[in-house]
């Protein structure tokens, strides 16, 4: 039996006329952290909203722990075990940190899940234990996104995608977050899906890396393996090496 918890086979997306993905193969096997590299426009957000079923237009096969979810929606999607982190961060801003999570935990429940306890999410990203009573505007982009991470991980997800979880945020939180979520696969069996641009945080989270290239697959490998070539990161990145947690 196959211990992909996700795999993608020849997917194709489209965003009206113009294509975005082209026959993508891709598979996240269980406890396994992978990350999707590229530059801006490349796919990667277009990857994980295929898995979410969010796209209008696509083809090939998306299987979820061997069964294809092939014309769900995103709350089923959300209910099979999927979690997802997108790029805008969308918390409540008039709601506390803790009434945002309550919601949410109040869904899984309505699901038939087990939701996780703030305390336990606190143990997950301790910057929580200060944010839990803050509203959310009141919050800086860093603390939106580990609430928006804590988010996802309410209703005990089996596969986490997170879409650019380190854009815009200070070194100092991107390390933070870092080892929160390099810990996440050991400790709750979650596998992860993510869609990064920073060389140093996919260097302490993922154990392998695909990288896109205006839609198409054009590397994939070992984590050290791309780390340790300079030239692809020069082509595909336009980054010479990777420096600490910072940009590239």
């Amino acid at each position: 039996m196959s211990d992909h918890v996700l795999a993608l086979k020849g997917v194709n997306a489209w965003y009206g006329h113009a294509q975005a993905l082209f026959g993508l193969d891709l598979t996240l096997d269980a406890g396994e952290t992978v990350a999707l590299m590229g530059r801006n426009g490349a796919g990667k957000t277009t990857c994980l909203r295929s898995v979410m079923g969010i796209e209008a237009r696509r083809s090939g096969r998306i299987e979820l722990a061997g069964q294809s979810i092939e014309g769900l929606g995103i709350e089923a999607i959300a209910r099979r075990g999927v979690g997802w982190v997108p790029d805008d961060r969308r918390i409540f801003p008039t709601l506390t940190v803790r009434e945002n999570l309550q919601l949410v935990r109040g869904i899984a429940k309505r699901h038939g899940r087990q939701p996780m306890s703030v305390d336990e999410l606190v143990e997950v990203l301790p910057i929580m234990e200060r944010l839990i009573d803050r509203k959310g505007h009141a919050l800086s982009g860093g603390e939106q996104q580990a609430v928006t991470i804590a988010r996802a991980l309410v209703g005990r997800p089996q596969v986490l995608l997170l879409d650019e979880p380190t854009e815009g945020l200070a070194p100092v939180i991107v390390q933070g977050m870092a080892q929160s979520i390099a810990a996440l696969p050991q400790r709750y069996g979650v596998s992860i899906l993510l869609a990064e641009q920073n060389l140093g945080f996919v260097r302490e989270v993922a154990q392998r890396v695909y990288v896109l290239d205006i839609g198409r697959l054009v590397f994939q490998g070992a984590t050290a393996e791309f780390m340790e070539s300079p030239e692809l990161q020069e082509r595909y990145l336009s980054v010479a090496r990777p420096t600490g947690t910072d940009h590239a």
